[in-house]
């Protein structure tokens, strides 16, 4: 998951602010008083009988849908403020905290069927540690693993396409439970027959990639995701670029964005 620093809320009523930020902007709580939204961002709510801050508090929070954000605001007691953050309208929370709404997501994600991942520089950091025998080790995140499942869950399926002929990568593929097409050379030919065999127009696969071999692929994709770190060739070619860097949780951050849409 992308790392967002908690913002921290004072407001009179935790109860009610929290189910404010669940029925609008689709947030969770998670524990105590900490709610988690959509794309991972978090709130810390803190409740104060003293004078409120108000207006002196900007949230900007990142939404699936800014409009759909905008209403559910509005209707479930919020309201819109008179300010501007640039050319955004800000709105307003039940203790007059000011929110700024910031689309994030992939429009249409619903149409994906199948989510293609290269393996180096998106499921591990693209290093590799060699020992004195020449066997080869990559690090890979847990957090990845969680998000694989949230996809399955969603019905999608998932598998990894790679470079590489290095065993780890089909070893890693068989612990989180997905096919793995490794050793390819042509990855853009490999998706147009994964497309033709799976029966999965390619408008529906969802690619994510992060360096020039995977340029080609991508841009036969539908919808194209890239790390952070990403080549800047691949980062110009995404429709959604990941907070995470390669290896640092990509996948998890991926299935936020998904099921924010389709969960």
């Amino acid at each position: 998951m992308a790392a967002y620093p908690p913002v921290t809320l004072l407001v009179r009523d935790i109860d009610k602010s929290a189910a404010f930020y669940e029925k609008s902007l689709g947030f969770v709580l998670a524990w105590d008083a900490l709610l988690i939204g959509p794309h991972g961002q978090s709130l810390r709510l803190v409740e104060t009988e003293g004078t409120m801050p108000g207006g002196c508090v900007v949230v900007t929070l990142e939404v699936p849908d800014v409009s759909r954000a905008a209403d559910g605001i509005m209707n479930n007691g919020g309201g819109r403020a008179e300010k501007l953050l640039g050319d955004e309208p800000l709105y307003l929370g039940l203790d007059g905290e000011m929110i700024a709404l910031k689309e994030r997501g992939l429009p249409g994600v619903e149409a994906v069927k199948l989510v293609v991942y290269d393996f180096d520089g998106v499921m591990t950091d693209n290093s590799v540690v060699v020992d004195q025998d020449g066997h080869e080790f990559v690090s890979a995140n847990r957090s990845d693993g969680l998000g694989v499942g949230m996809i399955r869950k969603l019905g999608l399926e998932q598998l990894i396409l790679s470079t590489e002929t290095n065993p780890v990568v089909k070893a890693r593929a068989d612990k989180l439970g997905l096919d793995a097409i490794h050793g390819v050379g042509d990855k853009a030919s490999t998706l147009l027959a994964l497309s033709s065999n799976k029966g999965v127009s390619l408008v529906e696969i969802l690619y994510v990639g992060n360096d020039i071999n995977d340029s080609d692929a991508m841009a036969l994709a539908g919808f194209k995701v890239a790390p952070a770190d990403a080549h800047p060739s691949i980062l110009a070619l995404a429709d959604y670029v990941t907070n995470a860097r390669g290896g640092r949780g990509v996948v998890r951050e991926l299935a936020d964005v998904l099921v924010s849409v389709m969960g």
